[in-house]
């Protein structure tokens, strides 16, 4: 099941609303959340999840990006390891996004 955690600009909800919704559906078995860059969905006039909130429920629940993603993130080099459930950001830019950087300059 997925879902958009998300309120529209005019509604009486703010962003401790998202969290706390994010949360209780991370803890009821939702295994998809929207992220969108910001939070903020300007066409749509709507706050919504980003992409970190996804990274805080994983590590608040003790969750694992689902196999096929995880074995990407890993392969990208944008997860380090750890344990099972320590997974956390590389250090540094992973090398396919340096070099495609580095090519933009």
């Amino acid at each position: 099941m997925g879902v958009d955690v998300c309120y529209t600009n005019h509604a009486e909800a703010d962003q401790n609303d998202i969290d706390v919704l994010l949360t209780l559906l991370g803890v009821a078995g939702c295994t998809f959340v929207m992220g969108i860059p910001g939070s903020d969905d300007i066409m749509l006039n709507y706050q919504t999840t980003s992409f970190h909130d996804a990274l805080y429920a994983r590590r608040a629940l003790g969750l694992k990006p689902a196999p096929e993603f995880e074995a990407w993130l890993r392969a990208m080099q944008i997860f380090n390891g750890g344990g099972p459930h320590a997974f956390g950001l590389a250090e540094d830019l992973p090398p396919t996004f340096r070099d495609a950087l580095r090519r933009l300059a």
